[in-house]
Order: C-alpha cells, then structure tokens, then sequence
C-alpha cells in the first residue's frame, strides 16, 4: 500500500535509511524536511514500512531528495512504484522537470533511473560521504512535459 508520509512515520524510516545507506539521514534531517514542507510517501507491507521517498518542489521543478527502499525488498519495483507515484504527483501540478542525485557506485538505482527516461546532465565532485573519503555523485533530470506529450 501507498500512502502520505507522516512525521510519526520517522522513526520506521530512520530504520530503513540506517540499514541501507553508507552516510544515512538523521533523524533531524527528517524533522527538518517536514518543517520545510517537503513531501512524501511510504510503501507499507503488512502494516510495516517497506521503502519511502521525499521531494522537495517548486513552482518549477521537483527534486528528489531521498529514495530508499528496505534491503529485503529491493529489486521487487518498490522503488520504481514510489519514484512513479512522485512524478505522477508533480505532473499533475504543472511541474516541469525533475532533478536527482545518485551515487556513482549505485548501479541498480542508475539502472532504473535510466530505464524510467532520466538522463545525466552533470556530476559533482565528492558529493556523498563513504567511511574512506567522498564518492561522486551523478545528477540525473527528466523533462516531465517531453513525457506528457509521449503519452
């Protein structure tokens, strides 16, 4: 199931986000996008939260800050349902474009952005903190009007 992500849901992410990434959010991070504004949605399994995503968005374009999806249930298209659901979300408001960062080591996640038309259009040096310096990061863009207009 799909749903709006609360701030009570913080802590059932946090656990993901700990779990799954190398340099994860805190939880003041997560506070802070909810003081911000930013949205969100969560994919819940037997009432349990599975995987989330939050986007930041403007009167013009949309970023997609944070996309994590528990380690046990990756590579089932938890990830591509919650990306899908926020770019669906975003078209329907008039926006134009999305933005994305992503690990240069992440493959999987580049292989789905790329499948979902998403094309690179940058990098920035040393972006991501890993336990033995910096990793790149790619930053990846999709024109949500060019979509439209292919439907």
């Amino acid at each position: 199931m799909l749903r709006t992500l609360y701030q009570s849901d913080i802590n059932q992410i946090l656990a993901i986000e700990n779990a799954v990434h190398i340099a994860p959010w805190n939880e003041q991070t997560f506070k802070a996008c909810f003081q911000a504004g930013y949205t969100g949605w969560v994919v819940e399994a037997d009432k349990k939260i599975i995987g989330f995503i939050i986007i930041s968005v403007t009167s013009e374009e949309c970023h997609i800050l944070n996309l994590c999806v528990a380690r046990e249930f990756q590579g089932k298209g938890w990830g591509r349902a919650l990306l899908e659901h926020a770019l669906n979300h975003v078209r329907k408001h008039g926006i134009g474009i999305a933005y994305l960062e992503v690990r240069r080591s992440n493959r999987r996640a580049i292989s789905l952005y790329r499948q979902m038309k998403f094309h690179q259009i940058g990098e920035r040096k040393g972006y991501y903190p890993t336990v033995s310096g910096n990793e790149d990061a790619l930053v990846f863009a999709i024109s949500l009007h060019e979509e439209q207009e292919r439907q």
